[in-house]
């Protein structure tokens, strides 16, 4: 009976372990991601030189998300091919 309550969750289901997920993949493609992204940002400042507030608001606000956004695709992409 206690061990039966030990393999169990607390939601009352049984675990069953699954393949090891590529925990260094998904690091991986974070790092290109960030570095992705700080070169368009290099580039995007060089191309608008003279728009000072657009080039503000983009490093602040888009350029995180952006990176964001490819790491999180790149992580939908190794669970796909993992699984």
């Amino acid at each position: 009976m206690e061990e039966e309550l030990n393999e169990l969750t607390l939601m009352g289901r049984t675990e069953i372990s699954g393949k090891k997920y590529p925990i260094f993949l998904e690091r991986v493609g974070l790092m290109f991601s960030v570095i992705l992204t700080i070169f368009l940002t290099y580039s995007i400042w060089n191309e608008f030189e003279d728009y000072f507030w657009l080039n503000l608001f983009f490093s602040t606000c888009i350029a995180p998300l952006l990176a964001l956004s490819i790491a999180e695709i790149i992580g939908r992409f190794i669970q796909y091919f993992k699984n």
